[in-house]
């Protein structure tokens, strides 16, 4: 398993226990690290394929063992005591997925109102099928002026692949495809829920 040592400006835990349960998560499913974390102190990663509730251990496992400090958002059906205190440890904010647009305005304000912040997103925003990827995720990075990382989950690698980094344009569509390009070679745990246009 390969572990990148992560750049100064990227957040980082300092709790050892964190990286041991990451660790120990990837060492379960033999699963390997590749890539770099972007060097940065506000960002946003999108984390795909996602065809398998497995997907959020593996990307769960990879971000704790690296020791990266970063924020994800669980529907607040999960978040019932005392599960919902763990996913908060571990970093996760509870959401109210029935206000989509909401959520990109009150993101962007975190985003502004943080030094810190690395926010990791799901773009097919559910483990079925999804025929077009929410873009959400581009209008908070837009709206923030904060780079995009993709992260890849590929499971014929068996690896978390921390990929390219952009800057969304104006030009949404552009940026979709660029996206939707990158990850339509990634092999996800099943194919037959892995799909979507984006525009």
């Amino acid at each position: 398993m390969y572990i990148s040592k992560l750049k100064d400006l990227t957040p980082k835990t300092d709790s050892i226990i964190k990286k041991a349960i990451g660790r120990f998560i990837l060492w379960c499913y033999r699963w390997r690290i590749e890539g770099e974390v972007l060097n940065a102190k506000k960002f946003i990663v999108i984390l795909a394929p996602h065809t398998s509730y497995w997907d959020f251990l593996t990307n769960m496992g990879t971000m704790l063992a690296l020791g990266v400090r970063n924020r994800w958002f669980v529907a607040d059906a999960f978040c019932w005591w005392p599960l919902g205190n763990f996913m908060r440890w571990l970093g996760g904010i509870p959401i109210d997925r029935s206000c989509p647009q909401d959520l990109v305005i009150l993101t962007i304000g975190k985003f502004e109102d943080h030094d810190e912040l690395i926010l990791a997103l799901y773009p097919e925003g559910t483990t079925r099928k999804a025929i077009k990827w929410k873009t959400g995720f581009w209008h908070i990075a837009r709206g923030a002026n904060i780079p995009i990382q993709f992260l890849a989950v590929d499971y014929k690698k068996r690896a978390s692949v921390f990929g390219p980094v952009i800057q969304p344009s104006d030009d949404i569509e552009a940026d979709m495809k660029k996206i939707q390009t990158y990850f339509k070679n990634v092999t996800p745990r099943d194919m037959e829920k892995f799909a979507g246009e984006y525009f």
